[in-house]
């Protein structure tokens, strides 16, 4: 199971250089995990989605531990 710990250590650089707020992070022990943030001053747009997604699956290894994403704004 990927920590939510090892998740949150990994974003928080990219998370800091674009100026994002992570809001939550949800984990199970299938490994589906959930990430919620928010960008304030604007609107988180896909693209923002898009680009966190591919950061994070970027530093973790499927081959070592299977995983499913879903990276989304905290709809505030």
């Amino acid at each position: 199971m990927i920590a939510k710990e090892t998740i949150e250590e990994i974003l928080a650089p990219y998370l800091e250089e674009n100026q994002l707020i992570l809001t939550a992070v949800k984990t199970n022990k299938a490994n589906n995990l959930k990430i919620f943030f928010d960008a304030p001053g604007r609107d988180v747009t896909i693209d923002d989605c898009v680009a966190l997604s591919r950061f994070l699956e970027s530093h973790l290894d499927r081959d070592k531990e299977d995983f499913s994403l879903m990276v989304s704004s905290s709809g505030k």
